[in-house]
């Protein structure tokens, strides 16, 4: 479609299971996918102590909390999606 791939980082998998797992996010993981396949570079910079990130803040829905999704863009564009966490305001 747009020439990139969308990895899910191994330690992902651990983040989104104390969220009900990738199924129970089905919902929310739709218009991430999507925008991060049309236009990642448009989000958000924050600096972390291992280096630059982006980052998608998603709305709650159902019993899954506002979330704060980081992610990587590499040389080649594919986005890689480190970390999920309940959004702390």
């Amino acid at each position: 479609m747009f020439g990139r791939e969308i990895i899910y980082d191994p330690d992902l998998s651990v983040a989104v299971e104390r969220f009900g797992g990738f199924q129970a996010l089905d919902a929310i993981l739709n218009p991430i996918m999507d925008a991060l396949m049309r236009e990642p570079a448009g989000f958000p910079i924050v600096e972390a102590a291992w280096g630059t990130v982006r980052y998608i803040r998603t709305k709650p829905a159902g019993l899954i909390p506002e979330l704060i999704w980081y992610f990587c863009l590499e040389q080649n564009g594919n986005v890689v999606i480190h970390h999920v966490e309940e959004y702390d305001r």
